[in-house]
């Protein structure tokens, strides 16, 4: 909860249990004044944070209290007592016990939803950068719009950059997610959630600065192109671009048009995902093509800005001798393609990302390349045991399903063989363990895998990687690293 929600909270759990129990000399008129205090209490909460739908029984205290109120005012003007002294000893001790439980109940549930529902807060990133954030629309008119019928439809992306920033003195705190109710629908596209259910988003702040002077400590900053998971977004992995952007390194986030949860346009038009029935990889070659080209095309959009020296805040400011990817699902399956079709593109990292696209060459990859899996994504237990939904649901028969298993981890066999190539374990995790979602309820994480825990992981193996082989830094020892730390564990496939 909230500052304000929580002192919410405890006024109406004193004024409630107050206005009932304590014996107050005119207590109508004392509840009455209660009830008005827990309006303006009320009314600070909503004009300073916000109103959301999960506080209802928050703000519904008042009333209860209004009520309470009515009801001893309605005993004095009949003339009936207000003590309990007319009763025995024994119901009023009753009716007392049954009023505090039901008092209990409605505490309860007014701090439930919120808590579980929360507006939460991303870690504080530990690096020594304050970080900006900026976004950017760009058009690729080389090439047309494969998910709408208009020919003259051109590809084009939104993308956002988390960069090191020269200071953060004054400046807000920039949104975690813009247009929230637009990305919800999505959302609940690729998910089945109901948009209102997280509504509360649009109350989350980042650590980043929106439109902040970039650094002048360095005469320029390596960089990292980031891609989400299908039906994901630019923001789904806020916890580690921060964190990276804090590190010394401009990141870029990149939508891919409907295959993105939404993507909206500085027109204010919107590019709504397409959810389609694909399996295997021969299905998801084509798409994965359009993915690579979008991340060549935003490459080569942001070296020509960083040539001009007119072309605003990264002029003269990328390193594009220390170019790095990574990405999450498909996304990180993009970012291993990348690694193999771009000589720019020095590392890589896929979190949980099935090899999707061009098979990898039997010799492993010829530059460094880090792998996360969560351990269940690569188990083959967990893939026996979803076989059955997996054919029910898409019409495949068994042995389509097997052939991409096996195709899959031959594949990562294929990847590790690579001389840099590091394949890391997350234990208890998922595929979405890799992402911010599990922040947003602390009842959607899986058991074993504690969200932040998890997350600083990453960010440190994130950070080691790109350190060693984008910054030069020979002396980080990856496999150290990992032999330190609880639940993971490194493997060669």
């Amino acid at each position: 909860m909230r500052n304000i929600e929580m002192l919410l909270l405890i006024v109406n759990m004193i004024l409630l249990f107050g206005c009932v129990f304590l014996p107050l000399p005119k207590k109508a008129q004392w509840q009455t004044i209660g009830a008005g205090i827990s309006i303006i209490c009320t009314g600070i909460q909503i004009q300073f944070e916000g109103y959301r739908w999960q506080n209802t029984a928050l703000y519904g205290s008042a009333l209860v209290i209004g009520l309470i109120a009515f009801q001893s005012y309605r005993a004095q003007k009949s003339g009936q007592p207000t003590s309990k002294s007319s009763l025995s000893k024994s119901r009023a001790w009753l009716k007392k016990g049954a009023v505090v439980l039901l008092l209990t109940i409605y505490i309860g549930a007014s701090a439930l939803l919120p808590t579980i529902l929360p507006v939460f807060a991303f870690s504080e990133p530990t690096g020594p950068f304050p970080v900006g954030t900026s976004t950017l629309f760009m058009e690729d008119v080389s090439r047309g719009e494969p998910a709408t019928d208009d020919p003259d439809d051109r590809r084009k992306l939104m993308v956002q950059i988390w960069y090191p920033a020269e200071t953060s003195s004054g400046l807000p705190n920039a949104d975690y997610i813009e247009n929230v109710p637009v990305v919800l629908s999505g959302i609940r596209e690729a998910m089945s959630l109901p948009p209102f259910l997280l509504s509360q988003l649009r109350y989350v702040k980042t650590h980043a600065h929106t439109e902040a002077k970039i650094s002048s400590a360095q005469e320029r900053f390596p960089l990292l192109l980031f891609s989400p998971g299908l039906t994901g977004f630019r923001n789904q992995n806020t916890f580690q671009v921060e964190e990276l952007a804090s590190q010394g390194y401009i990141v870029v986030g990149i939508d891919h048009p409907y295959d993105a949860a939404a993507v909206i346009y500085p027109d204010q038009t919107i590019a709504l995902l397409q959810l389609e029935s694909l399996s295997g990889f021969e299905d998801y070659a084509s798409k994965m093509n359009y993915w690579v080209d979008d991340t060549k095309f935003v490459l080569d959009h942001i070296e020509a800005m960083s040539s001009d020296a007119n072309s605003g805040f990264l002029s003269g400011k990328v390193d594009m001798n220390q170019v790095g990817v990574l990405g999450h699902s498909f996304g990180g399956a993009a970012a291993a393609q990348m690694l193999m079709k771009d000589a720019r593109i020095q590392a890589a990292l896929n979190m949980d990302g099935v090899l999707y696209g061009d098979p990898v060459p039997e010799r492993g990859f010829d530059k460094p390349y880090l792998q996360m899996n969560a351990v269940q994504s690569i188990d083959d237990g967990w893939f026996a045991q979803s076989l059955d939904q997996a054919v029910e649901a898409s019409g495949h028969d068994r042995e389509h399903y097997q052939r991409f298993w096996a195709e899959s981890q031959e594949r990562r066999k294929k990847a590790a063989a690579g001389t840099d190539s590091y394949f890391v374990l997350f234990d208890h995790a998922n595929h979405m363990s890799f992402t911010d979602f599990y922040l947003f309820s602390p009842l959607l994480p899986a058991s074993g895998a504690e969200p932040r825990q998890v997350q600083t992981r990453i960010n440190e193996l994130s950070a080691a990687f790109f350190d060693k082989y984008l910054k030069g830094i020979k002396n980080i020892n990856i496999e150290t690293i990992v032999q330190y730390r609880n639940n993971i564990t490194l493997q060669k496939p």
